[in-house]
């Protein structure tokens, strides 16, 4: 698998098997993410990966809560009735994740670290055939999170995402969006650009 293939087809996985994910395989993908870009190669970042099940019991509900009052504060959320699925799914099972990760860094600096880094680990995890979704929902319950997963009071970090992972149900596909070229402009505002985004042909070589 080629990296224009990962990073065309690392979309949203929501829906997850519960299967675990070997080790071997979530050192890889860790590792990865840690090689991500990181201003003044500041180091500061700490991840909590979580595959014990009695955890992620305790998550589900500070997970299902979040994500009830965010449909409630944005009844309009989900654009597709596919995506409200997906959503749903991952809100019912999310006992059965397999494996999660929790991003921490310094106040100030976690949003140019924590975030490309687990970016980096989702691109990782597509080119081990495991599916993932970054996501942000349980920042909202930030000091539950850190009770449940015993972040010290006294870290100074911040939890800045959160990305669930698993073998997915669904299929790989080129994630639906305008093409490159129909919302860049060259050079300066308006200006079209001489290029143009080819639709991208799987080599046949995908999972």
């Amino acid at each position: 698998m080629n990296a224009r293939e990962v990073l065309l087809t690392t979309r949203a996985m929501r829906r997850l098997k519960p299967d675990p994910v070997p080790d071997d395989v979530i050192a890889r993908i860790v590792d990865a993410g840690v090689r991500a870009p990181s201003p003044g190669a500041d180091q500061s970042w700490r991840f909590v990966v979580v595959t014990d099940r009695e955890v992620m019991r305790s998550l589900e509900s500070v997970w299902q809560q979040s994500r009830d009052d965010l449909l409630q504060a944005m009844p309009n959320l989900y654009s597709s009735a596919v995506q409200a699925a997906s959503s749903q799914y991952l809100h019912d099972h999310f006992a059965d994740v397999p494996l999660l990760v929790l991003g921490y860094g310094p106040e100030g600096l976690g949003a140019t670290t924590v975030v490309p880094a687990l970016w980096s680990m989702c691109l990782a995890a597509r080119a081990e055939g495991v599916g993932s979704v970054f996501t942000t929902l349980l920042v909202r319950a930030e000091d539950e999170v850190g009770a449940i997963v015993g972040v010290p009071a006294d870290s100074g970090l911040r939890l800045f995402g959160a990305v669930p992972m698993g073998y997915p149900l669904g299929r790989w596909a080129v994630a639906p969006r305008q093409p490159g070229h129909e919302v860049a402009f060259a050079n300066r505002w308006g200006n079209a650009p001489s290029w143009r985004a080819e639709p991208f042909v799987p080599d046949g070589g995908s999972d």
